[in-house]
């Protein structure tokens, strides 16, 4: 019988008839169960043969059989980091592996939790003060002497920069760390609300707005990048989901909240509140939200090499470690130093590129996934920007009962974030004990030969529909006048399930760009918020001449028929994914 070099079993292999046999690699026994009886079996490499078999599993040494299986796109394996100190099981239901990969974050659990309510909060404010904005709109045009158009033109021209600034800011954050762009954006946001609640002019309000959206838009996509860079794709669906919830969340509740203020202390308390708020969040941020750039700090226990990237509660704990390291003759920290420099060499300081962004729309499974993305909030905000004209007619609702009626969306946020966050995770763990993979929680995870396309598009294919069949028929209710309790429950459903959709949608953009996170997710806010505004802008226009219910059915039709782009992307998506890498790896290779 051939001696079987263990090393090959990393990966889940097909029924081989090996028997068992001993092998002695530098004086340590290894076992090799019988495999093709399926009694449990399991490799045990030892640490000191690392070095002399890491190089010969790479280059793909071994049995012929196995040397010859040529890695195709469509295969269905998980690549993780080659590991000597490696447990498989082949029991899909107790799938274990204990690798020597290293870990994807060094924050705890506590500090994780932290760090995701703090960009739950930042990406809170970029749709709160577009939303917040629309129950004072006849008390704005009054004051100013001006009509309602003049005023929404405001909010077009918000909804223009709230794409727009993305691309900077995203592109900013990927590149020099996501602390410096937290910050950045905060103080061009704080300033503008204090502008907005003190000027006197329409000329100062239109300006003043657009400030204000490119201060606060950019958080969207910042948050997205952080996610990815303390969560793997096995749990990233538990960290996006109240990330997620924030964006939806805001919506719902602003005009509550700006009717409220409106009706009580006046417009410009909006302003001040906004204010209030966001400065009192950008003082914790900046004093204790640590930076998580993995250009920057790696998995987390490199600390900044420049004093404004690090946090100064970062600051004095690894200043504290230093000490503690010095006085028991520690050298880590000189190591740590020299890796924060060499991270500060590779990473060079770039003026933020819009175009980067929109470069991504390029790619075939970018831009199929980016415009669904859009094509739902499209569908989201014009049903949004219709309540307070199409409730006010049949029910006789002032502006106040108006923003009550959006809370059912914002209740659908919540529970979707949280539920379809745990449908992600659960669903990519079908998928590894489906294909019999090792299952990467806490470590870093190569997905290039796992088909993420379809694990993340499953449940799209679920909610979507879901989405019509409760949007179609919202138009055609209200003009029959039913019940209250009939458009609220079509609400909250078509909500959840739209959220369900943008969230696992976005989870995905982050797992095909994993380098550049924030880039992406500031493409998918360009094309979402720009395709939002003009139907938001047009959404009037068409109640008028469509009538309530064929305007509804139109826009749920389309939103049906675009879920055949998603069937493109599950079908080739994959294909694409690979012949991206390798055109980036040429193009590596030649530089």
């Amino acid at each position: 019988m051939p001696k079987i070099d263990c090393f090959q079993f990393i990966h889940p292999i097909r029924a081989m008839n090996i028997s068992v046999e001993e092998t002695t690699f530098h004086s340590t026994k290894v076992t090799t169960m019988d495999l093709a009886k399926g009694k449990g079996e399991s490799v045990t490499t030892p640490v000191d043969s690392h070095k002399s078999h890491t190089s010969s599993l790479r280059s793909g040494t071994g049995p012929s059989d196995l040397k010859n299986n040529r890695r195709n796109p469509s295969d269905l394996e998980i690549h993780t980091n080659d590991s000597p100190n490696t447990t498989i099981s082949d029991d899909p239901e107790t799938l274990t592996k204990t690798p020597s990969a290293p870990l994807h974050t060094v924050f705890t659990r506590h500090q994780r939790t932290f760090i995701v309510i703090m960009i739950t909060l930042g990406s809170f404010f970029s749709p709160l003060s577009g939303q917040i904005y629309f129950p004072a709109i006849p008390d704005i045009a009054k004051d100013y002497d001006t009509t309602t158009g003049r005023i929404n033109l405001t909010i077009t021209t918000y909804m223009i920069l709230q794409g727009l600034a993305p691309t900077i800011m995203g592109t900013f954050g990927d590149t020099t760390g996501r602390r410096p762009a937290y910050i950045v954006t905060f103080a061009i946001y704080f300033a503008a609300n204090i502008g907005l609640a003190t000027q006197k002019s329409y000329a100062a309000l239109l300006v003043l707005r657009c400030i204000q959206s490119a201060g606060s838009s950019g958080t969207i996509a910042l948050g997205y990048g952080v996610i990815s860079d303390i969560a793997t794709p096995a749990e990233r669906g538990k960290y996006l989901g109240p990330a997620a919830a924030g964006i939806m969340l805001a919506p719902a509740i602003g005009p509550t909240i700006g009717g409220l203020l409106a009706q009580y202390l006046g417009w410009r308390s909006i302003f001040w509140f906004l204010a209030i708020i966001s400065g009192s969040y950008v003082v914790v941020y900046a004093l204790f939200m640590p930076e998580t750039s993995r250009k920057v700090v790696g998995d987390g226990s490199i600390p900044p090499s420049d004093w404004w990237v690090m946090s100064p509660f970062q600051y004095w704990s690894a200043r504290g470690e230093k000490k503690r390291a010095i006085q028991q003759g520690r050298g880590s920290e000189i190591d740590d130093e020299k890796k924060a420099q060499e991270l500060a060499k590779k990473r060079k300081f770039q003026f933020p590129n819009p175009m980067t962004s929109v470069v991504i729309l390029r790619e075939k499974d970018a831009c199929i996934v980016i415009c669904f993305i859009a094509l739902g909030m499209l569908v989201l905000m014009a049903l949004l920007a219709s309540l307070p004209t199409l409730f006010g007619e049949v029910y006789g609702f002032n502006t106040f009962k108006v923003g009550l009626c959006y809370l059912p969306v914002g209740g659908a946020a919540i529970f979707a974030a949280f539920l379809n966050g745990k449908l992600m995770d659960w669903n990519y763990r079908r998928w590894a004990k489906k294909l019999n993979l090792p299952l990467e929680k806490k470590r870093s995870t190569n997905l290039r030969d796992f088909p993420i396309e379809k694990v993340r598009l499953q449940p799209v294919f679920i909610f979507a529909p879901l989405v019509a069949a409760t949007y179609i028929p919202f138009g055609w209710v209200l003009q029959k006048r039913v019940n209250l309790a009939v458009p609220l429950i079509l609400e909250f459903i078509m909500a959840y399930c739209q959220v369900s959709c943008s969230n696992s949608l976005s989870s995905l953009l982050v797992d095909l760009f994993p380098e550049k996170p924030s880039t992406v997710t500031a493409a998918s806010s360009l094309v979402r918020c720009w395709v939002a505004g003009a139907g938001t802008a047009v959404i009037a226009y068409m109640l008028d001449g469509m009538g309530w219910g064929w305007c509804y059915t139109f826009l749920g039709i389309i939103f049906v028929l675009a879920t055949s782009l998603l069937w493109v992307e599950y079908k080739w998506g994959m294909n694409w994914r690979e012949e991206r890498q390798q055109r980036e790896e040429r193009k590596k290779a030649q530089e």
